[in-house]
């Protein structure tokens, strides 16, 4: 076989490999019934998010997008900062989100949930926003909230560790299957009268009726996954690394 006949095969072979990914991100995001994009199937983790980098934390819903938070250099547990929620009054609300891929509701509550805050005149919340659940309406959508308050966790100006906070107790935004709303109740209630709900995104806030505050938030666990939240990008590690001569795909 000559040169050019080589070479032209594998120009076309790299034309059809194109053509063949190009559908995959034709009129992608379509928008969800609950103001959101619709996360792809399956769960990915992040495992740090920054003010340069949020890789995929922050806040997709559009009735919800002025209660933004923000990255901040104050320190929880660690030296390279950390997620700020802010509230200015009882009416404010700051939030961050992260999607959950649509796992079941069952298997995020079979691993671990937890994050660490410090805060002074009030806490962060973790929320799971839910749909599949036994609510008649908007495709079983409601929000399940873990609240310090109400499970004895610490509020101090020392940083804390909520740890395994699936084990704690969780309040429902509407009513559903082994909960009523606004009262709290086991996870593990919740999620045997609910086998269909899938967790369709799960994050950290200060809600309406905290006073004015700041609250710090990092190492935020969920399924498996721990996001450290830092002010700045880490820095690119240093040395050259190689992977070796790849040579010239067309010959020489």
């Amino acid at each position: 076989m000559s040169k050019a006949t080589r070479r032209a095969g594998i120009v076309a072979a790299l034309v059809g490999s194109a053509a063949l990914i190009a559908p995959a991100f034709a009129g992608a995001a379509p928008t969800g019934s609950l103001g959101s994009a619709e996360p792809e199937a399956g769960f990915t983790c992040s495992t740090t998010s920054t003010e340069t980098t949020a890789n995929g934390w922050g806040i997709p819903f559009t009735d919800e997008k002025d209660q933004i938070a923000s990255y901040a250099a104050d320190n929880v547990f660690d030296k390279d900062g950390s997620l700020k929620l802010e509230v200015t009054d009882v009416n404010d609300r700051s939030v961050s989100y992260h999607a959950a891929g649509s796992i079941k509701l069952a298997d995020a509550a079979a691993k671990e949930i937890g994050f660490s805050e410090r805060a002074v005149t009030t806490s962060a919340a973790f929320q799971l926003r839910l749909t599949g659940t036994t609510n008649p309406k908007d495709n079983g959508f409601t929000t399940l909230v873990w609240v310090p308050s109400q499970n004895d966790a610490p509020v101090t100006d020392v940083a804390v560790k909520h740890e395994n906070i699936q084990d704690g107790l969780w309040w429902s935004t509407r009513t559903i299957g082994g909960a009523v709303k606004g009262e709290p109740t086991s996870l593990d209630a919740i999620v045997a009268a609910n086998p269909g709900a899938k967790v369709e995104h799960y994050g950290v806030s200060v809600g309406t009726g905290s006073a004015a505050s700041s609250v710090f938030v990092d190492a935020v666990k969920f399924n498996g996954c721990t996001t450290n939240f830092a002010k700045k990008d880490p820095k690119p590690e240093t040395g050259t690394g190689s992977l070796g001569s790849l040579g010239d795909i067309f010959g020489s």
